[in-house]
C-alpha cells in the first residue's frame, strides 16, 4: 500500500512539474532573456517578448522540460518540502508524466467545434487549432489581430502536452544513459600482437 501511495505521489509531483514548466518556467526564461541579454550584448530588437515566445513556443517548452526530466527535478522538489525521495528512478512515474497532458489535449480536441459563422472566417481542424501555433500575441491596440481564446488553449493545453512528452523523454534518456553514450567516448584498447 505504501509503494502504491508513493507511486501516485511521485506521478502527481511529476505531472505538477510538467505543468509548472509549461505554464511558468518557459515564459519566465523568455522574460529573463529579454530583460538581460540584449542589454549585456548591446543588441536591440523590435520583436516583442510575447511574440518571440509564441514564435518559439515549441522550443521554449520542450528544452527546459527535457532537461528537467533528465536531471530529475522531481527528486529535488520534495527535498524542499520535507524529505528526499530516494531511488526515484526505479519507478516509471517520470516516464508517465505525458499521460495527463495528452489526455487533456485529446479531450479538448474531441470537444472542439469549428466556428460555422460567416463572420468567423475559414473553419479549421482541431489539429490545426491546437498545433498551428499563433505567432503573435494580441494587444489592446489590436485585439482582433489574433484569437485570444485559441492562444489561451495553445498555452494551457498544447504547451503542457509538449512539456509532458519532453519530460518523459528526458527521464527515459536518463534511465538508459543516452546522453552518456552519445557524448562520452572511451578508448578501446586494441590488442596488438607483439
Amino acid at each position: 500500500m505504501a509503494s502504491l501511495l508513493a507511486g501516485i505521489g511521485t506521478f502527481a509531483v511529476d505531472t505538477l512539474i510538467v505543468y509548472i514548466l509549461a505554464l511558468r518556467v518557459s515564459g519566465t526564461l523568455v522574460s529573463f532573456w529579454f530583460a538581460w541579454v540584449p542589454r549585456l550584448l548591446q543588441i536591440w530588437t523590435i520583436v516583442r517578448p510575447g511574440d518571440w515566445y509564441m514564435q518559439h513556443l515549441e522550443l521554449m517548452t520542450i528544452v527546459p522540460a527535457l532537461m528537467a526530466g533528465y536531471i530529475d527535478v522531481g527528486r529535488i522538489v520534495p527535498a524542499f518540502l520535507g524529505g528526499l525521495i530516494k531511488e526515484r528512478r526505479t519507478n516509471s512515474a517520470a516516464m508517465l508524466a505525458w499521460m495527463i497532458p495528452t489526455s487533456v489535449l485529446i479531450y479538448k480536441m474531441l470537444q472542439y467545434r469549428s466556428p460555422t459563422s460567416v463572420l468567423a472566417g475559414n473553419s479549421m481542424s482541431a489539429f490545426r487549432y491546437f498545433f498551428d501555433i499563433q505567432r503573435t500575441m494580441p494587444t489592446f491596440a489590436q485585439l482582433l489581430a489574433g484569437d485570444p481564446v485559441r492562444l489561451a488553449q495553445q498555452l494551457t493545453v498544447t504547451a503542457p502536452f509538449y512539456a509532458g512528452i519532453a519530460y518523459s523523454l528526458g527521464a527515459l534518456f536518463h534511465r538508459y544513459g543516452i546522453l552518456t553514450k552519445l557524448f562520452i567516448f572511451e578508448r578501446l584498447e586494441e590488442n596488438i600482437p607483439d
